[in-house]
């Protein structure tokens, strides 16, 4: 999807032209070999995953966003690049990946085209990361499109990228960004001008995305949702939810926002969840959080985006005792309260059901449909889980943050989530490799057709 568009030295026109770069760059790039593209993979991915490099990214893009804490950062950083580097060695992406010989059928990869990719300030490092890896290994250039407050973190992770293009002999123009300043308006540029849309991010973001006319993997994952049934230790499950909303101060897009325990339970969980560090609010304390989540248009303020738990506290004027605290806990009083999921903070809500079907069905109201957890030792209560909450990825008895993927699950390790058709988006599950390449089918042979009888019966390809 080229289009037919004059650059100019206009915003738009310089778009158009990093766009034109980066088709320039993709044709060479498709005439490497399979053992060349091997070795530009994995000179990117050495290139990301250098230890300094990764602390570096990790300060950068926790004091560029105020999101995070640059050591959580960097771990984070490091799990999912080595999860996306070994996803990327195991998966064929380039020539014949699949072969039936009983059949006589093959199938073979080839390149979607320019890659245009939002980044939004909760993931500027792994998402332009992993999406280069990804890209690259389907032989395809990629444009990011960074947030306004991503845009030197994004721009360093491309710099590195290039470095490392450049040793390799593969034009540098095959991972660049739209120029700065960054804009919606180059963002939506980018998005109709090139072959396919990968847009995680805000509302805004993601609907620019869907209505551009382009082949898009658009998602807005934001926090999850787990139920929990009473059937393991409150303590167990305690420590699974702390994780996950403790996680870089809960700016992870997969971090644990609210749980649903059962009636005869949540007093255990509370319990348990104080045990963990958390600190669970009175019911005027409560009220501030309230006013802080709703402060800016009804919003989360981009100040406590990722904030740490002492300037919460601090923000909230919580007595001594809570200052602390390694999280917050809530009590919402129903689905509606704006405290019902608290994403983006170091804070769970913890929801009160009378049985495990009502627990469902409220988490299904109120959780998205990328991801979700269940803590329970019924298998049964598993699979109904799944079915009620219609969700991309489910993890038993984890954190939600597992959603995104390690060797310990057996996930894929995914930058982005999708929820599919009840989110609006052609992701559903995990953004992989293999949503960066396009597939040819064919028939080698063909079996001679067994005689039959009645009309039409001997027809051949010819006609009549």
């Amino acid at each position: 999807m080229t289009g037919d568009v004059t650059t100019d030295d206009g915003p738009a026109g310089r778009v158009v032209n990093a766009v034109t770069d980066a088709r320039s760059a993709g044709s060479e790039l498709a005439d490497t070999d399979d053992r060349e593209l091997t070795s530009v993979v994995e000179a990117v991915g050495d290139a990301l995953t250098d230890p300094d490099t990764v602390a570096r990214l990790g300060r950068i893009a926790a004091d560029e966003t105020g999101r995070g804490h640059p050591d959580a950062k960097a771990e984070k950083i490091t799990t999912v690049l080595r999860g996306a580097r070994s996803t990327v060695q195991e998966r064929a992406t380039t020539g014949v990946i699949d072969r039936d010989g009983q059949r006589g059928t093959l199938t073979v990869a080839r390149p979607v085209g320019v890659v245009g990719t939002s980044v939004p300030a909760t993931h500027p490092v792994v998402v332009p990361a992993v999406v280069s890896l990804y890209a690259l290994a389907g032989r395809n250039p990629v444009v990011f499109a960074p947030s306004p407050s991503a845009m030197e973190t994004c721009d360093v992770v491309v710099e590195t990228v290039q470095r490392a293009l450049s040793r390799t002999g593969v034009p540098p123009e095959s991972v660049s960004t739209v120029p700065a300043p960054a804009s919606k308006p180059s963002t939506d540029s980018l998005f109709e001008l090139v072959d396919l849309v990968c847009a995680p991010g805000p509302e805004t973001t993601v609907a620019a995305g869907q209505r551009c006319g382009t082949p898009n993997l658009c998602t807005s994952a934001n926090g999850l949702v787990s139920v929990a049934d009473g059937t393991n230790p409150a303590t167990d499950v305690a420590t699974h939810v702390a994780v996950g909303a403790t996680y870089d101060f809960g700016s992870h897009p997969a971090a644990d926002a609210a749980v649903v325990a059962t009636s005869d339970t949540v007093g255990d969980l509370l319990s348990a969840l104080r045990s963990e560090g958390g600190y669970v609010l009175g019911e005027r304390e409560q009220d501030r959080l309230r006013s802080l989540v709703t402060r800016e248009n009804g919003g989360l303020p981009e100040a406590a985006c990722g904030c740490s738990p002492r300037w919460l506290t601090a923000e909230l004027d919580l007595p001594p005792d809570a200052r602390n605290a390694a999280f917050l806990v809530a009590e919402p009083v129903d689905r509606d309260d704006p405290v019902a999921t608290l994403p983006g903070i170091p804070a769970i809500a913890v929801h009160e059901r009378d049985g495990f079907g009502s627990a469902l069905s409220l988490a299904a109201d109120i959780g998205g449909p990328h991801a979700a957890a269940v803590h329970t030792t019924r298998q049964r209560r598993v699979k109904r889980a799944a079915t009620a909450l219609r969700v991309g990825r489910l993890v038993v008895n984890q954190p939600g943050i597992a959603t995104v993927g390690s060797p310990r699950n057996g996930f894929p390790v995914t930058p982005v989530l999708g929820g599919g058709a009840d989110e609006g988006s052609q992701l559903g599950g995990g953004l992989g490799v293999e949503d960066f390449i396009e597939t040819t089918a064919i028939a080698t042979d063909a079996a001679p057709i067994p005689a039959m009888d009645g009309p039409g019966a001997g027809e051949t390809w010819r006609g009549p």
